[in-house]
């Protein structure tokens, strides 16, 4: 029983820190999994955000890097520039939250400004991420139709999810400030 109480609150832990984000049951259907593992820690329940986000970005660009060979040569040169420009941004996305992810990492063992230090290296580099996720889109036009549409359409869809990770991801890397 007291496995099922510990979970229980773990999970009660990750409920209520979800809801300090602004997409709370996306984050808390994704890390509610982990519960286990993070218990009532707000730094690994950051570091499991911040994976979990990796984890929407890298089929993000396999899918891009797949719509780009399957592109005619005949296609407008303005989705194949926003196809690349997008490919590239969300590898650098990815990056930038692996490097916050790693700045994160034995938080625990650290004090004073050498956290601070780190946190905001990794609040930097979230909000990056986040930023070239937006700009990925750009590219796109107004998604007026045309050729191409589904696949930009997909590409808008799985790009929001991602920001709506990345952004979680930051909520909680934020919400380290207030517990260290």
């Amino acid at each position: 029983m007291a496995i099922a109480s510990t979970d229980q609150a773990s999970t009660s832990f990750i409920r209520t820190s979800c809801s300090r984000t602004l997409y709370a049951d996306l984050c808390y259907s994704s890390l509610s999994p982990y519960a286990s593992q993070v218990g009532h820690d707000p730094v690994l329940l950051a570091r499991f955000a911040m994976n979990v986000t990796v984890g929407s970005l890298k089929p993000l660009s396999s899918y891009i890097a797949s719509a780009l060979r399957r592109t005619p040569s005949s296609s407008s040169d303005q989705k194949v520039v926003a196809l690349k420009d997008c490919s590239e941004l969300i590898s650098d996305a990815t990056d930038q939250v692996k490097k916050s992810e790693r700045e994160v990492t034995g938080l625990e063992g650290l004090v004073g400004t050498q956290v601070t230090w780190r946190i905001g290296n990794a609040q930097t580099w979230l909000s990056a991420a986040i930023t070239d996720e937006n700009t990925c889109t750009d590219g796109f036009g107004d998604g007026s139709g045309g050729a191409g549409e589904d696949v930009e359409m997909e590409v808008r869809k799985k790009v929001k999810r991602a920001k709506q990770l990345s952004s979680i991801s930051l909520a909680l890397v934020n919400g380290l400030v207030n517990h260290r």
